[in-house]
């Protein structure tokens, strides 16, 4: 497993590079972060241009409780949508959380990074990094969605001891991906509906998982309340114990 510090415009982000998913928690530590922190995963790729104000303003809703109650964000890392916006927020707002990006080495480029587009296929391109995040770990795989169980498990070590919550805006099948891991190991989940895909089709979905909770992306006071609920429930706690929260959430 090797690091490397990669040199974006406006600052240095330490990024590491595991082999296995039994390297992440080494490559953890190699990053300086010792976890035990709440940990928020974000996640989403496009912006609905019709949603764009009230998604920007949920983000920047999540990006304020991340700061104010000390949590790890991890996101995508590349410079497109929400995992872009997340970046960017944090830089403008001059927040000090922790903003961890999880991606493909494969797929993605930065400064004086890779650019060879010859094992992936006719007319696809390497995808930039968004050069607002704090922290990079850059995974194995050959498309998108194979960073998902390394997502989850990057959240579970981070949070060792404390709670972690996904949060869904907008969507498509790799989220769908992200959302099945994440209630397969008992971490809620809250989709933002009115931000369109699948976030509005779990919105209409009555019967949908226990650990999913819909709220509005226009309703920033009550995403911030339901993360804020999501994230304190008692390190520790059994499914049981989330699944309360989530009710708690909803009613």
């Amino acid at each position: 497993m090797r690091t490397q510090n990669i040199n974006f415009p406006d600052q240095q982000t330490l990024s590491v590079f595991p082999n296995e998913r039994s390297d992440l928690t080494q490559a953890i530590a190699e990053l300086g972060l010792n976890g035990g922190q709440p940990v928020i995963v974000l996640i989403g790729g496009e912006i609905d241009e019709k949603q764009r104000d009230v998604t920007q303003r949920a983000i920047q809703a999540i990006s304020k409780t991340a700061e104010d109650m000390g949590a790890v964000v991890i996101c995508g890392g590349t410079d497109m949508g929400v995992m872009a916006e997340i970046g960017q927020i944090r830089s403008r707002n001059g927040y000090k959380f922790p903003l961890v990006g999880v991606t493909l080495e494969e797929l993605v480029t930065w400064p004086g990074g890779p650019h060879n587009t010859r094992f992936l296929g006719l007319g696809k391109k390497r995808w930039q990094l968004e050069s607002h995040y704090t922290h990079f770990i850059l995974v194995p795989g050959s498309q998108f969605g194979d960073e998902s169980p390394w997502i989850g498990e990057a959240a579970t070590i981070l949070s060792k001891g404390h709670q972690s919550v996904t949060i869904l805006i907008n969507g498509g099948e790799v989220s769908r991906k992200d959302i099945d891991l994440s209630v397969e190991n008992g971490r809620p989940v809250i989709a933002l509906s009115r931000t369109g895909r699948l976030a509005d089709e779990l919105a209409r979905q009555p019967d949908r998982d226990k650990l999913i909770v819909v709220v509005p992306a226009n309703a920033e006071q009550r995403i911030i309340e339901a993360v804020q609920v999501a994230l304190s429930v008692e390190a520790g706690s059994a499914t049981v114990a989330i699944s309360q929260v989530i009710e708690q959430i909803s009613s």
